[in-house]
């Protein structure tokens, strides 16, 4: 069996040397033992596509993609993410909160969209909530944006938006209209944070998915799924634990493919919540996936490959059966494998 495990955000975020001392010992002794290759940064939804050989358009076609999983059809023409936002004010700049930040119900997002919808009716622009944190918009006009992908921006400052001046406008009476919406009323007095703009992103049309690496797909990634659709690899979301995974195998098929699992924990920990949040859930994997997964090397796992990133860089670290027993092979601190400097 071959297994990819992709965990954004895994790696220490910049600034935090003195807390990742002694963390995840398991996964530092895959990485002092396997073979590591770094590489730049890279956004989740740029990775996944690019592992699964689709080409980039004007944008990485996200849009296009996650819609044959919640709209049918959607063979063709033009598609964008209007994904819901918060923007949460900072002195002089705004962070993004994305799903699951906003914990946006079925029921909010009919509501906001319907209000849109209506005003925005005389401009030919219609939203479809197809999920209350996947909206999307197909007006022709728009493909002509060029933006950031949501995960590049989760938590992050809000750049200057190279959005045509009509669309600046379009937005500007989005969030006006949002401001006073009952819908955020009511969530602004349970203490949630509003619905206050759109995040538009991922725009393009139908690709083409020619990557057939992986048998398997485990994610709760909606763009992992469309992946795995698309390339007949069968799919599941992602278990809780590297046992319950194992557990989940049966037949020869699924013990002997090749799996791809991605894990957002550490990703939605780090961007939302910082420094703490970010250990408490390396800690978390350490004890349900890493420890497991070292044990596994050779039973049933022959060739493990992890992914991990931050804003800054990303490393790739392949071991495999033969590299478990190479002990004198020192286990490195972050330091040593990030090139951070305490």
């Amino acid at each position: 069996m071959q297994l990819t495990l992709f965990i954004p955000d895994l790696l220490p975020p910049p600034g935090t040397e003195r807390l990742t001392a002694g963390t995840a010992a398991n996964l530092r002794r895959i990485y002092g033992r396997g073979v590591v290759t770094h590489f730049p940064a890279i956004d989740v939804e740029a990775w996944l596509c690019q592992t699964f050989e689709v080409e980039k358009q004007l944008n990485w076609p996200v849009a296009a993609l996650t819609a044959l999983i919640d709209i049918q059809p959607a063979e063709s023409g033009f598609w964008m993410r209007a994904d819901p936002i918060h923007l949460q004010l900072q002195r002089n700049r705004s962070l993004v909160l994305a799903a699951p930040a906003l914990q946006l119900t079925a029921a909010e997002a009919a509501a906001l969209t319907e209000t849109l919808n209506a005003h925005f009716a005389a401009d030919g622009i219609t939203l479809n909530a197809a999920q209350p944190a996947r909206w999307y918009c197909t007006h022709s006009d728009a493909a002509a944006i060029t933006t950031p992908t949501l995960s590049a921006l989760a938590g992050q400052p809000l750049p200057r938006a190279q959005l045509p001046g009509h669309w600046h406008r379009r937005l500007t009476e989005c969030q006006m209209l949002l401001h006073e919406h009952p819908v955020n009323i009511a969530r602004e007095q349970r203490g949630e944070p509003i619905i206050n703009s759109l995040m538009l992103w991922g725009g393009g049309n139908k690709p083409a998915v020619p990557g057939r690496h992986f048998s398997h797909v485990w994610s709760a990634d909606s763009l992992a799924a469309a992946l795995a659709l698309q390339s007949g690899a069968e799919y599941a979301p992602a278990p809780n634990t590297a046992a319950a995974w194992l557990g989940a195998l049966s037949g020869k098929t699924a013990s002997e493919g090749r799996h791809l699992i991605t894990l957002d924990q550490v990703h939605h920990a780090t961007r939302y919540e910082g420094p703490e949040a970010w250990m408490q859930s390396v800690a978390a994997l350490e004890d349900g996936w890493f420890a497991p997964l070292w044990a596994a090397i050779g039973r049933p796992i022959e060739e493990l490959h992890i992914v991990a990133s931050n804003t800054e860089q990303c490393l790739r670290v392949t071991l495999h059966d033969a590299d478990r027993l190479k002990f004198w092979r020192r286990t490195p601190n972050w330091s040593a494998l990030t090139g951070i400097r305490s």
